[in-house]
């Protein structure tokens, strides 16, 4: 017979998903909300949190619009402009919201790549 498996404990906050566990500070709400949305099947919230914190995030590479601020953190163009086209679409699947979830962790990685946010 196959072990059950077994539920994680809930462990208050102390329990850090993949998103948040990349996000800076100023961002860890949003990477929190974008994945609470994911875990309860709201697909919806979940990207609308992802493009949400995607543009705040990429606001940390200065004045521009979000094509030279992806271009200058080196974000995929082709998965930004696939990332904005999921807020148009009627309905979104889990792979919609996984793939907003994946977007959001290339940013977050490519700012701290080169050290962004600073400090202040």
């Amino acid at each position: 017979a196959m072990p059950a498996i077994a539920a994680l404990p809930n462990t208050g906050n102390k329990v850090l998903g993949p998103t948040s566990a990349l996000a800076p500070g100023d961002l860890f709400d949003h990477a929190r909300a974008a994945e609470a949305a994911f875990i309860a099947a709201d697909y919806i919230t979940c990207v609308t949190a992802c493009t949400d914190a995607v543009r705040r995030a990429l606001a940390f590479a200065g004045e521009g619009s979000l094509a030279q601020q992806a271009f200058l953190l080196r974000v995929d163009g082709s998965d930004l402009l696939r990332l904005q086209g999921l807020s148009t679409l009627p309905q979104l699947r889990v792979d919609d919201a996984a793939f907003a979830l994946y977007v959001l962790m290339q940013v977050f990685v490519r700012l701290n790549a080169v050290g962004l946010p600073t400090a202040e």
